[in-house]
């Protein structure tokens, strides 16, 4: 027990005290273990035979006296791992052995002379006074010692509070807010109206020079007239923001902000029109008075932020979530995006099935994956079906492009001809003799002896090029000008040369 005169004061069980006896740790806390006995530490211990039975005698200690009976052991290093922990002295032998309770214990341990051990004392309620435990700085998130943490409001940014109990009471959830948007649906305007007055007695909240309580959703370009929170203006018709059609404000979208200067509550707010060009900021619009043909009848979705641990068990069951529905840009660009995809895509569809067209066999569609693809299923099967431009021919190039590579097909077909010469002999041809190609035509010689240059037919036979060493060959390109028959051909004769250019 402490001597302290104050240490039975509860108060110290919340605050502590200025001195720090020793440091625990939660586990030392749940096992009821104090602090180390001064200088009782050694790493020399052995375990071995002579304690009773569900025992373990140590030795190898220094220091232990009568008192360390009922005190703690805490030992480690040990070879066999039934031989490490913490373990209540059971007796006394000498200052270099105790026994200690421990009916898992392996004696002769294979690290004997080299285990390390500890004499702790049981657990106190000076520990307990005395700040030793951990679990207070855990709560508090920084060391017991230091000071305590401090956090700023949204509501008073710039301004530091102590995160202790009477701060943060009824506000653990004020460093987040939830945007949520107030609808008013079927609201009635009429032509030379420029603003309207929306009603919900306690629900709407705004923003002025002095209250950031409801900030602004959208409109960054009043950021310096607080007021001025966003309001999309929605025809009911047809789910979508209202475009002026005519007059000098053709070809812009409208919309309403809370009046600058004007009288709000959290009852009612006055709605501004303004009018801003189809995807300009909302600093370049200008005020915008309803005329003739407008909808008379419109939906008003006031957006606005309110600090979770001010919102109300009921709000979020009252209020929508501001998004698709309330941002009409956000759903035009959705309506947008399914008119590129196809003009007849159905709501709630989820694959391309039925907009497809030329799935047979000789399309590249033929291989999607299912009767239901999805759009990227439907890409992947058009990657993997053109997307290799992988060559091992010399006529195409490695990574061009489709159009490309069909160009320099088309390229190397129109470069490629074959012209034919008929060659009516005047005079015959002996065997064994060059013969010059009639009209000075050349061609290119085929070192494999293949004719692949040149093809020669007389008699009506295609004739096989080669040494004459080979019975079956016909003739030997001599030169890019002449070839030599092995037989002759006779006055009267036609040859016919077929010559790839």
């Amino acid at each position: 027990m402490s001597i302290r005169d104050n240490n039975t004061d509860p108060q110290l069980d919340i605050r502590g005290v200025d001195t720090i006896i020793t440091n625990k740790t939660l586990t030392d806390e749940s096992s009821f273990l104090g602090q180390t006995v001064a200088g009782q530490t050694g790493a020399a211990a052995s375990i071995v035979t002579g304690a009773g039975a569900g025992q373990a005698r140590v030795t190898g200690l220094t220091g232990m006296t009568a008192q360390s009976r009922h005190r703690f052991l805490t030992i480690s290093g040990a070879a066999n791992g039934g031989n490490n922990g913490t373990f209540l002295i059971t007796q006394f032998n000498s200052a270099t052995s105790v026994d200690v309770l421990n009916s898992a214990a392996v004696v002769a341990d294979g690290n004997n002379g080299a285990i390390s051990w500890i004499e702790r004392e049981p657990y106190s309620l000076e520990d307990n006074i005395n700040f030793a435990i951990t679990d207070r700085a855990a709560i508090k998130g920084v060391a017991y010692t230091a000071a305590i943490p401090t956090y700023e409001r949204p509501t008073a940014v710039g301004t530091a509070v102590p995160a202790n109990l009477a701060n943060i009471a009824s506000k653990t959830t004020d460093a987040m807010a939830v945007c949520v948007t107030r609808t008013f649906l079927a609201a009635t305007v009429a032509a030379t109206d420029t603003f309207d007055t929306i009603t919900s007695v306690g629900n709407l909240r705004h923003a002025d020079a002095v209250n950031r309580t409801g900030v602004p959703v959208q409109d960054g370009a009043d950021a310096g007239a607080h007021e001025a929170t966003y309001v999309e203006i929605i025809n009911p018709l047809t789910g979508e923001a209202i475009e002026v059609l005519g007059g000098v404000d053709e070809g812009k979208r409208i919309y309403g902000r809370t009046r600058i200067g004007s009288s709000t509550s959290p009852d009612s707010v006055e709605i501004e029109f303004r009018a801003v060009a189809l995807g300009a900021t909302l600093s370049t619009s200008v005020a915008y008075t309803w005329e003739a043909g407008q909808p008379t009848t419109v939906d008003y979705y006031y957006g606005f932020r309110v600090r979770l641990d001010q919102v109300a068990d009921t709000d979020l069951r009252k209020t929508l979530v501001n998004g698709l529905i309330g941002d009409a840009d956000i759903r035009q660009d959705v309506e947008d995006i399914r008119d590129v995809i196809d003009a007849g895509l159905a709501d709630e569809a989820t694959s391309l099935a039925g907009l497809l067209t030329n799935t047979g066999s000789e399309f590249i569609f033929s291989d999607l994956p299912d009767g239901t693809p999805s759009i990227v299923e439907a890409l992947n099967t058009l990657n993997g079906q053109i997307g290799n431009r992988d060559y091992t021919g010399t006529l195409l190039t490695d990574g061009q492009t489709v159009a490309a590579s069909l160009q320099a097909l088309s390229d190397a077909v129109a470069a490629t001809s074959v012209v034919r010469t008929i060659e009516r002999l005047s005079v015959a041809i002996d065997q064994n003799t060059a013969h010059t190609l009639p009209g000075g035509a050349t061609y290119t010689l085929d070192g494999t002896n293949n004719g692949r240059n040149l093809w020669v037919f007389w008699r009506k036979q295609l004739r096989d090029s080669g040494p004459s060493t080979v019975a079956s060959n016909d003739y030997e390109e001599t030169s890019t000008t002449s070839f030599t028959p092995y037989t002759k051909i006779n006055a009267a004769e036609s040859v016919n040369y077929f010559i790839l250019q």
